[in-house]
Parts: C-alpha cells; sequence; structure tokens
C-alpha cells in the first residue's frame, strides 16, 4: 500500500519537493517530529511546495488518498498541527517563504506561510521601513503558525489573531480560496478590513484543519515616539492578586496597551540559567505614545502598583544586563529576540504546554494557580508557568517538561496533560490553545461541544 502511495506520489508533477520516508530529507524532517498525544501517525513521505497550487495539489492528494496531514510552518515547531491518523503525509512550508507586500502607509504586511517574526523583521530593516513586528519569544516562529494557533506576544499588537487580516488558503479538497475583501477582484481592502459580505471565514483555520493558508495579512505598528519598559518584583501569590487588580484599570483603560508578561520565578530562573531570586513573580510591561503621555503613565503606574505592599518598581537602570530584561524589553519594544531555549531541566530536554484563560480578577488567579500545582505535581521540578494579561482576559502558560524519546516520559506528559484539562475545567478555566503535543487532548474535551459537531459537519461539506 505505502509502496503504492508513493509511487502515485512521485509521478504527480506540481506537488513541490517530494521525499519518500527513508530519505535524507524526510529523516531530518523527522527528528524534530513531537509525539502527538493520543494519535499514532504512519508517515509515509514529506513534501515541501514552494506555491500555493503546489500546497493545494499535495492536499489534493491527501484526501483522494486518505491520509492525514501534518502541518510544519517551517523549522519551528510553533502552529504544528497533525490531522487524523494513521498513514500521514508531512507537508512543510518553508519553502513559501515571501514577504509578498509591506505597506508602510497603511501599516500591514502580506506573507506566506513559512515567513517567521525574525524574516519579517530583517526585511522591514533592510528596506527602511518604520513599521515593528510583534513577536512570541521564537522569533524563528512562522507569523502564520502563531496566528492560527492563538499565539500573541508583547506590543499592543500583540494578539495575532485579532491583528490578522485577509487571507488566501487551501481547502481540504485542494480548492484554493481568498477571505475577506479578498474575494473580490483587485479589491485594495483585503489588508484593511478583515470581514467581508457575509459570514466572517478566516476563523475557519484557527485550530482547525478546515483550511490551510498560503498567506495572510497582518497589520503592524508603526514607530512610537517614545517608549518606556519597566518591570514589577511580587512577593507572592497574594501580593500578584492585588497587582492584578490594581491593572485591570490599566488594561482596559489602555494606559498599558501592551501584552503584561508575569513570570514565576522558577520559569525565569530556568530560562536564564541563573538562581531563582527571592520574588516569586516579575511582572513586565510597558508605555507607549508621546512623550508626555508616557510621563504621565509612568507616574500613574508608580502610584498604582509600584506602591502596592510586596511589590517593586524596577526601571531600566535597575535591570541593566539582566538577559531577560534585554529580551523581553526588545519583544516589548517590537524588535524579535533571540530564540526561546529549550527547558532542559530534571533530565527532560522538552516541555509541553497549554493555555488557560480567565477574567483579569486576584480571586481567579489564586484559583488558577492552585488548580495548575494540584493537577501536576512534578516532584522536585520547578513550577513552570507565566500569566500574560491581554485584551481583557488573564491567561496562564504551564509548560510540562517531559523526554520525547522515552515512552514512560511521554505517558506521563498525556497523564498530567488530561489532569490539567480536567482540573482546570472542573475550576472554570477553559483551555485557549496548547503545543503541538496536546492538540489531541484538546479535540478529546471539545468532542461534546456543539462547537464542535459544527466544525465535523463543515469538515464533511468541503
Amino acid at each position: 500500500m505505502t509502496d503504492t502511495l508513493m509511487a502515485a506520489l512521485a509521478s504527480i508533477s506540481g506537488v513541490g519537493e517530494f521525499h519518500p520516508a527513508g530519505s535524507e530529507p524526510f529523516l531530518a524532517a523527522e527528528k524534530r517530529l513531537l509525539p502527538f498525544l493520543g494519535a499514532r501517525p504512519d508517515y509515509v513521505g514529506l513534501v515541501r511546495p514552494g506555491s500555493a497550487g503546489e500546497l493545494a495539489a499535495a492536499v489534493g492528494f491527501a484526501r483522494m488518498h486518505k491520509l492525514a496531514i501534518l502541518r510544519l510552518y517551517n523549522q519551528s515547531n510553533v502552529g504544528a498541527r497533525l490531522s487524523g491518523d494513521g498513514k500521514a503525509l508531512i507537508i512543510e512550508l518553508g519553502r513559501m517563504n515571501r514577504v509578498l507586500e509591506v505597506n508602510a502607509d497603511f501599516a500591514y504586511a502580506r506573507v506566506e506561510p513559512g515567513v517567521s517574526f525574525a524574516d519579517l523583521a530583517a526585511y522591514l530593516a533592510q528596506n527602511n521601513v518604520p513599521l515593528l513586528v510583534d513577536s512570541g519569544r521564537d522569533p524563528d516562529a512562522s507569523i502564520a503558525g502563531s496566528i492560527f494557533s492563538k499565539g500573541f506576544g508583547y506590543t499592543p499588537y500583540g494578539d495575532h489573531l485579532l491583528v490578522q487580516c485577509g487571507g488566501e488558503y487551501v481547502l481540504p479538497d485542494g480548492e484554493l480560496l481568498r477571505t475577506g475583501m479578498g474575494a473580490m477582484a483587485d479589491n485594495r481592502t483585503w489588508q484593511l478590513y478583515k470581514f467581508a459580505l457575509g459570514p466572517y471565514s478566516d476563523g475557519l483555520a484557527v485550530q482547525s484543519d478546515l483550511m490551510i493558508p498560503t498567506q495572510t495579512g497582518i497589520w503592524l505598528m508603526g514607530q512610537v515616539p517614545a517608549f518606556r519598559a519597566f518591570a514589577l518584583d511580587i512577593d507572592d501569590d497574594d501580593t500578584l492578586a492585588e497587582v492584578l487588580e490594581a491593572a485591570r484599570d490599566f488594561k482596559i483603560g489602555n494606559t498599558l496597551p501592551g501584552t503584561l508578561s508575569i513570570a514565576h520565578r522558577d520559569f525565569d530562573a530556568l530560562r536564564s540559567g541563573t538562581r531563582p531570586r527571592k520574588a516569586a513573580w516579575r511582572l513586565y510591561g510597558a508605555l507607549y505614545g508621546l512623550p508626555r503621555v508616557v510621563e504621565i503613565g509612568w507616574d500613574a503606574v508608580g502610584a498604582g502598583l509600584g506602591r502596592l505592599r510586596g511589590v517593586r518598581l524596577l526601571g531600566e537602570e535597575a535591570l541593566a544586563g539582566d538577559p531577560l530584561w534585554q529580551e523581553q524589553s526588545a519583544l516589548m519594544a517590537g524588535k524579535p529576540g533571540v530564540a526561546a531555549p529549550r527547558f532542559a531541566v530534571g533530565g527532560f530536554p522538552a516541555s509541553a504546554a497549554m493555555t488557560f484563560v480567565s477574567p483579569i480578577e486576584g480571586d481567579a488567579a489564586l484559583k488558577m494557580l492552585r488548580s495548575a500545582r494540584v493537577a501536576t505535581p512534578q516532584g522536585d521540578l520547578p513550577f513552570l508557568t507565566e500569566l500574560a494579561v491581554l485584551g481583557r482576559s488573564l491567561f496562564q502558560t504551564v509548560y510540562l517538561p517531559y523526554d520525547p524519546a522515552q515512552a514512560k516520559s511521554v505517558e506521563g506528559l498525556a497523564s498530567a496533560g488530561a489532569r490539567l484539562i480536567e482540573g482546570m475545567g472542573g475550576a472554570g478555566f477553559g483551555l485557549a490553545s496548547q503545543s503541538p503535543e496536546f492538540n489531541g487532548l484538546a479535540i478529546e474535551q471539545m468532542k461534546a461541544s456543539p462547537l464542535n459537531a459544527i466544525q465535523r459537519r463543515l469538515q464533511k461539506l468541503i
């Protein structure tokens, strides 16, 4: 069966580079494949399309032969997604890496799915375009991969899905579809207005197998007259709850328009390779705008947050030389930093992550932290977590170290993930996003949902 499939695929022109199982490029790709919990894919080959037409041909072939698809955007695993089980075709989009358009007047870019945040930042710098790039901690991550896996960054444009606008996609049958105003020929507002007449369609590509992007638009932030980054050291969980209560008005009032990142000391110590600091939490934030506005905002932050008991407001001088500060302040300034390290801790070379969402409330944060600690006891391992205040919500990301080469470790990861979903769900906190390892567990959680039933019906219609 496999030989027949490979012969059929190899004979088809127009799918891009094809590499059968066992070939050198296939083995190179296989080394970075993640364990997809709840699925047992049997990879039959690797396709690397270089255009929308080649991607459409590869997807159409997979559909015809009932192959699952493992979608990889580029050399980063951000956004990776496996559709189905059994025999599967790896489709890696790294050759589709062109910046198709940048419009400085209207502050947007249109990129292919292999373009990373670092790629776009380099393009803007080389062409002297005065726009900023909002990136997560991995600058090599695909922009499209981050958008459609609900990734976020740290500037006021931190919600990557919110600032996505207009795209082109391959449907499961191999047909190409343009969404938004791009559905109309020569429409100049494709990357300016997110919607078209009728239902909004781009959402069908989010954490989904219904559409694979071939290009996407993204709004970019212009350079600001003044920027001031800061950090708060927060002694303990109870003080953190007070800070979140006070920070809510700063976020809703847009005094602090960027993402507030709140990192646990164990998480920061592991990333920096240093001993844990005394304060349990560190909040990173920034002010943007006209110099006088930033000055007023700084005074307000000092009065509203910096004077709370158990909190110390830190400026650039106090944090000079701190590598985590340098990374985070660069990200908040719209400059993608160094690649995020793997969490090599306690003998575990990798980590998987889940992100849950709650209101911006101190009590909710304490309840969410308790639920995470109870659901994921890790013995002597540190508590790897960070919070983020984005828009009108509080997110908690929990990292679970594991060894992908050890079956027992992967089984433990699956158990911990299931407990985490159950524990957080029982406390009222929904799963918002997850790293690729947990895609299957997330789908299992959604099986009883009417939303999942709608997606299954749409899949059958296409």
